[in-house]
């Protein structure tokens, strides 16, 4: 067994700067956390953009404003018209807002890199599309929305602690976070 995967993670400051990276046990938490929260947030009511913002916002101990949560309502079934999903734009969002606080290595590149791993793992950005896949049990419900939008939850935790090649990390600044 690595070492470095019996912690969940390390700690240190640097410039003034909290600095961490998590160990891969610290991120499979991490995503099987967002991914509960966030199918729980659709069997609860919330749209899937609105489900994939609270699950980040808890999972990173983030603000996410009852008026943000209010814009992403219209986000809700690809906007209304079957367009881009509801999950994907939640994911990139929740980047944005993290942002704020937190500078993925990615940088301006990372919109891009969540659009290509959630069309990798959905096979479209389109919910219509998305939605036609799926078999006739799969249409009945929210159950397929709540699952894939759970996986949308721990796909973006997974991109954002930079386990795509294992070697970036995000250094993140928590005097910003004070209101």
């Amino acid at each position: 067994m690595t070492m470095g995967l019996e912690k969940s993670y390390i700690v240190f400051m640097v410039g003034g700067l909290l600095s961490f990276t998590l160990g891969e046990r610290g991120i499979q938490m991490l995503e099987q956390k967002a991914s509960q929260i966030a199918r729980a947030e659709m069997n609860s009511g919330r749209n899937c953009c609105q489900a994939v913002l609270v699950a980040a916002g808890q999972v990173w101990n983030m603000p996410v404003e009852d008026e943000i949560l209010a814009a992403a309502n219209l986000f809700g079934g690809g906007m209304g018209s079957g367009c881009t999903c509801g999950a994907l734009a939640g994911m990139v969002m929740a980047a944005g807002i993290r942002e704020q606080y937190c500078q993925h290595p990615r940088g301006g590149k990372l919109a891009q890199d969540l659009h290509d791993q959630f069309k990798e793992e959905f096979g479209a950005t389109c919910c219509r599309v998305i939605r036609k896949k799926r078999s006739v049990l799969e249409k009945i419900g929210n159950q397929a929305c709540a699952e894939l939008t759970a996986k949308a939850a721990a796909l973006l935790v997974r991109q954002w602690e930079g386990i795509d090649n294992g070697t970036e990390t995000a250094s993140v600044n928590y005097h910003t976070h004070a209101k």
